[in-house]
């Protein structure tokens, strides 16, 4: 939903950022690689119970999401494989934000935590809801159709995960994750079903 809003806005800032980055001849590639890098400091961060630390950390990856694509552009559209890769690493972002906390709620609980155990459950309902939500968009994509719709994409979820890391709300942030990616997978379901029946 804030991707579909904001994007064209959002190119517009990051162009020049972009253009700055590849005339200083930084690939995207290497930032996409840069950015998984942080995503794994957060991983270590959550696991160590650290979230505060995990949340700002967050950030830099999330920037860092941005900017390989802002680069791409800026350098001629960026490679085949480029893409391939930014989406792959993009899913295993995802992963290393809900299996840290799965473990962090289910194998090794803080004592503070007794009784929520429930959260780990959560964790991997919510990692594989944010999972079908990429691959609804993608087959779709892949069979000709249009599926930039939803109510929880990349954006709404990242800022989730930050607030949720920041504040020590995890299993609310959690909770309205996942009901937020089965609806917007149902969403995009519908919206290319009634693609079809147009044809």
């Amino acid at each position: 939903m804030l991707d579909a809003k904001i994007r064209g806005y959002y190119d517009q800032v990051m162009k020049p950022v972009g253009g700055a980055l590849a005339r200083g001849g930084l690939h995207p590639n290497a930032i996409t690689a840069a950015g998984v890098g942080l995503q794994t400091v957060v991983a270590v961060l959550i696991l160590r119970d650290a979230l505060v630390a995990a949340g700002l950390v967050a950030i830099a990856a999330g920037v860092a999401d941005s900017l390989d694509g802002a680069v791409a552009k800026a350098s001629g559209g960026g490679s085949k494989f480029g893409a391939l890769l930014d989406s792959t690493t993009d899913r295993t972002s995802d992963a290393l934000f809900f299996l840290p906390l799965a473990w962090l709620y289910g194998v090794a609980p803080d004592p503070a935590r007794d009784g929520q155990s429930w959260v780990a459950a959560l964790a991997l309902v919510t990692l594989v809801a944010t999972f079908l939500v990429s691959y609804v968009k993608a087959r779709a994509e892949g069979l000709g159709y249009e599926c930039n719709v939803g109510i929880a994409e990349r954006a709404e979820r990242l800022i989730l995960i930050v607030a949720g890391l920041l504040l020590g709300l995890v299993p609310p942030m959690l909770a309205i994750l996942a009901a937020l990616s089965i609806v917007t997978v149902v969403q995009r379901m519908l919206f290319v079903r009634q693609q079809i029946r147009d044809e």
